[in-house]
């Protein structure tokens, strides 16, 4: 009985893993990598001045910054589940808590992202509560189902938030 939990915990802490290393190299190729269009060759200051100031933006900057440090957060959970300590988990669950009600989370009104807000903030309470009691196998389900929503959250925002602004 005993090697089933082990290996239940295994496969779970394997497949935790798994989705940190892929969230984050998809988090450090989104960065690195600008969108490609299909565009004729202009020189630097042939450009224009719309679309430079886009990507440089300081609310555009604000955000990403604050979304570098969730992702942070979020490996540190990753790490305190990988070695089994509930104080990294706690602490970094209680960092996506509260980021999650900060002001700055909020980049828009529409009921879609509130919807994905609310499911994000029920899921890092549970995973707080989860490295209180000590439940390595339930922290990482609920950080595996963060996880999940986190992604979810993005690919809407791409299709829908960025969609927006470009044609602003």
């Amino acid at each position: 009985m005993k090697t089933a939990r082990w290996g239940w915990s295994a496969l779970a802490v394997a497949l935790i893993g798994v989705g940190g290393l892929t969230m984050t190299q998809f988090a450090a190729t989104q960065e690195t990598q600008a969108p490609k269009k299909a565009e004729p060759a202009q020189k630097e200051d042939e450009k224009p001045a719309k679309k430079k100031d886009e990507k440089t933006t300081p609310a555009r900057q604000g955000v990403s910054k604050f979304m570098r440090m969730k992702l942070e957060a979020s490996q540190q959970v990753l790490a305190g589940l990988a070695l089994e300590d509930f104080e990294l988990i706690q602490e970094g669950a209680s960092k996506l808590e509260e980021m999650s009600a900060a002001e700055k989370w909020r980049v828009t009104n529409d009921p879609f992202f509130r919807e994905h807000s609310v499911d994000f903030q029920r899921v890092a309470q549970r995973l707080v509560k989860n490295g209180k009691d000590g439940k390595l196998d339930a922290a990482a389900l609920s950080w595996l189902e963060m996880t999940l929503q986190c992604i979810e959250c993005h690919k809407w925002a791409r299709a829908n938030l960025i969609v927006d602004q470009s044609a602003r």
